[in-house]
């Protein structure tokens, strides 16, 4: 069953790596954590409510059916007879294309809602990176942690041997016993982040996380051009396209109205000699309402969204220059962390030169006062610290990345 596990992790890792996949754990993470993220199940449902104007487009674009009944108290004389009954119906119907131009406006503002989605996906993917790359480094700096006690350990085994020898000093043994227990101290420590860090990330996830699976097998894709799928842009672009929209259906609801109405006269007896004496009269009709009052009305309407436009257009410019700002940050972060990874490798090359060769001295015996064993402790502390820093560097690194996906919403 090992065997089986360690290969499914070998074919994973190797997907990563020759796939677009970032990293297969993460990438299963983030998608629980789409699925089950209330933020976008509520987009998702204020998507639906955006789409559903439709309908209400649908129950306005005809008025209210208009129905009046007329009875003649003095009855109008006709040829036929007089009319005693009169009863009118009618509705108001929308100008032509108004209906289509209401449906953009909704198209658009379907896709800003879409892109509101987008941008809480995005944000989603980025609280499960940002936290996984921390946990990433608690693994990292645990695992120095425990390979640094055993060092100690195996410190205070040589410390002991060199009492026992009349090599080495009691106060050896005693500093080395001070460094474990702050070691084990260490240790519980980041045991109690680590424990905190997988608490917070079932509460990001939204779901039991059982074991999580760390790799630091990771890909990502930087490109400054490509900033301008940020959804946050593309928000603003589809706002623009909402008052674009709005200013065409302005236009068409100033236009005239159409009405279409029917008169039905019922006709009473008549003593003049007619041939159609006593038939009732049909009259079909058709009118215009034509908005001669609301002219200023529209046109305020109009001048309000062509300013609401112009907004959008600084918005928009200000954002781009807010994202490529922060693009050109994370870079800056994410060379920095490279520099100082370079530099790290180094130090911690040249401090196991150190600890090698100090560990001889102390030995064979040549520890002046101590002075050989405290060096020891001390460069090995160091190298401890080194491994923090290096853990810590990559971790910043990785958020950079993070962060350059996130500007880029990918």
């Amino acid at each position: 069953m090992k065997q089986l596990k360690e290969s499914i992790t070998l074919v994973l890792l190797l997907i990563a790596l020759t796939g677009n996949a970032q990293n297969p754990f993460l990438d299963n993470y983030i998608s629980v954590a789409l699925e089950n993220n209330f933020g976008v199940k509520a987009q998702n449902q204020n998507i639906q409510a955006v789409a559903s104007e439709k309908e209400i487009i649908k129950g306005e674009a005809t008025s209210n059916l208009d129905v009046m009944y007329g009875y003649g108290v003095s009855p109008i004389e006709t040829r036929n007879g007089p009319i005693d009954h009169k009863v009118s119906a009618g509705i108001m119907l929308p100008w032509f294309g108004t209906r289509a131009k209401q449906y953009d406006v909704v198209n658009h503002k379907v896709e800003k809602a879409e892109q509101q989605k987008h941008q809480t996906e995005n944000t989603v993917k980025y609280t499960v990176r940002a936290l996984y790359f921390q946990m990433l480094q608690n693994q990292k700096d645990l695992g120095s942690a425990r390979y640094n006690f055993e060092i100690l350990k195996s410190f205070e085994s040589i410390a002991l041997t060199q009492y026992e020898n009349a090599k080495g000093s009691l106060v050896d043994v005693l500093r080395v016993q001070m460094q474990i227990e702050e070691a084990q101290n260490k240790i519980n420590a980041l045991i109690a982040d680590s424990t905190l860090f997988n608490q917070q990330f079932g509460l990001v996830l939204n779901h039991p996380t059982g074991k999580i699976e760390l790799s630091d097998q990771l890909i990502f894709n930087s490109d400054s051009s490509s900033l301008g799928n940020n959804p946050l842009l593309l928000e603003l672009e589809a706002n623009q396209k909402v008052v674009n929209a709005e200013i065409q259906s302005v236009a068409k609801e100033a236009s005239p109205k159409i009405k279409i109405a029917l008169d039905y006269s019922i006709i009473g007896n008549t003593q003049m000699q007619s041939d159609n004496a006593g038939n009732n009269a049909v009259m079909p009709m058709v009118g215009l309402s034509i908005p001669v009052f609301n002219a200023k009305k529209y046109n305020g309407r109009k001048e309000q969204l062509a300013l609401n436009n112009q907004s959008i257009k600084l918005q928009k410019q200000e954002l781009e220059n807010a994202l490529q700002s922060e693009y050109l940050k994370a870079q800056n972060q994410r060379e920095d962390a490279q520099r100082d990874i370079n530099l790290i490798d180094q130090q911690i090359a040249k401090v196991d030169q150190a600890i090698k060769i100090q560990r001889e001295i102390y030995t064979v015996g040549q520890n002046t006062q101590g002075s050989a064993f405290i060096e020891l402790l001390r460069l090995q502390m160091q190298r401890l610290e080194y491994q923090f820093k290096i853990h810590k560097a990559e971790q910043s690194k990785n958020d950079a990345l993070a962060k350059i996906d996130f500007l880029q919403g990918v």
